[in-house]
């Protein structure tokens, strides 16, 4: 048996009964278009380590780091 809208062979026991394949109804709208699998769900992140600040050897002093933004001069 062929498909009522091109010449391929219909092979399935579904596709004889309706008289057309997957494909052709697919393309007319006859038969929804799959709906895409999901995909595996992936390993959640491990955290971050916080990043840590330098130790201080005796005798120094520990000097906090802060981003200064340059100023803007008016001319």
């Amino acid at each position: 048996m062929k498909c009522r809208y091109c010449p391929r062979a219909l092979r399935t026991k579904e596709s004889k009964a309706r008289g057309y394949g997957p494909i052709c109804g697919q393309k007319l709208g006859l038969i929804p278009m799959p709906t895409p699998r999901r995909t595996a769900t992936t390993t959640p992140v491990k955290p971050v380590k916080p990043v840590m600040t330098a130790t201080v050897h005796p005798g120094q002093t520990a000097i906090p780091i802060q981003p200064q933004l340059p100023e803007d001069h008016q001319q």
